[in-house]
């Protein structure tokens, strides 16, 4: 699996993407590659591959400013740049299979996401500029991990508990159930259940979590159970949230049109920055 963190900058999400990408691949001591795909007929099309920062600057000024910024911040044998040219949704998911991360910008929800969402080969953060802040966030400074005791629901859990150990955050695992009218709390700290919920949701999240629990013991963990649509709730969840970590079971066409793409829904509405995991993960050499 390649190592290093993978985020596509140019286009209108360029920028809160580059920002996070610098500050996860300076958290965790990872390379960063950076992924440029330059339109039809760009002078850049001849710098595809790795290009000389000289001839980067008289071409693209902007792009060499990020490139040398991101160099310093966080160390010049730590930073590539890659430039491709064709279709940007096609590039980045090729850029997928080489890298263990991919963060992109939230943009406008359009093609580019969508695609790169469902065709990506490692997991992928959609990133946005940091909303206000929210002072009645239910999850305000949390790795929030929704939970629906899928084996997509547990990839994605390994990756938000590594997010949260990494970053030192608590998480919060979140099952949406169609049986509650309000939403449930459970305390891993205190011990102490905020309300009286249903057994069998509660169980479905100690599942998923005690396990991690015991392993990584260091980071608090609390449980909820909301209400209403999986979307809305899981938004909600979300709101003043470091990351909100979501699974997707890769199910086609049609497992879409029957019940929605709720990963992709998600990542698109949430106000935080939001990790897509697939189920099934396929890398090839790095990037």
């Amino acid at each position: 699996m390649g190592y290093s963190i993978g985020v596509g900058i140019g286009g209108s999400g360029g920028s809160p993407a580059l920002a996070w990408a610098v500050e996860q691949a300076e958290w965790t001591n990872t390379p960063l590659v950076l992924v440029h795909v330059c339109t039809p007929g760009s002078p850049l099309e001849h710098l595809t591959g790795v290009p000389a920062p000289a001839e980067l600057e008289l071409i693209d000024p902007p792009l060499a400013r990020a490139y040398a910024k991101t160099r310093a911040r966080v160390g010049g044998r730590r930073v590539s740049l890659r430039i491709f040219g064709g279709d940007p949704s096609d590039r980045l998911v090729d850029a997928s299979a080489g890298v263990r991360l991919l963060v992109i910008g939230a943009g406008a929800g359009g093609r580019t996401v969508r695609r790169v969402l469902r065709q990506a080969h490692c997991p992928v953060v959609v990133a946005r500029a940091a909303p206000p802040p929210a002072p009645r966030a239910l999850f305000g400074g949390h790795v929030v991990i929704g939970v629906d005791g899928s084996s997509a629901s547990q990839t994605a859990m390994e990756f938000a508990v590594r997010y949260a150990a990494e970053h030192r955050l608590p998480l919060a695992a979140v099952h949406v159930s169609a049986a509650s009218s309000e939403d449930y709390f459970y305390d891993d700290v205190t011990l102490s259940t905020h309300f009286t919920t249903e057994p069998a949701a509660l169980e479905l999240l100690a599942d998923a979590t005690e396990p991690w629990a015991v392993k990584c013991p260091a980071i608090p963990i609390r449980r909820a159970v909301m209400h209403g649509p999986v979307v809305e709730a899981l938004t909600r969840a979300g709101v003043g949230a470091r990351l909100l970590v979501v699974g997707d079971k890769r199910r086609g066409v049609i497992g879409r049109a029957r019940t929605g793409d709720v990963p992709l829904a998600v990542a698109i509405e949430a106000s935080c920055p939001v990790a897509v995991v697939p189920e099934q993960q396929h890398q090839t050499g790095p990037l």
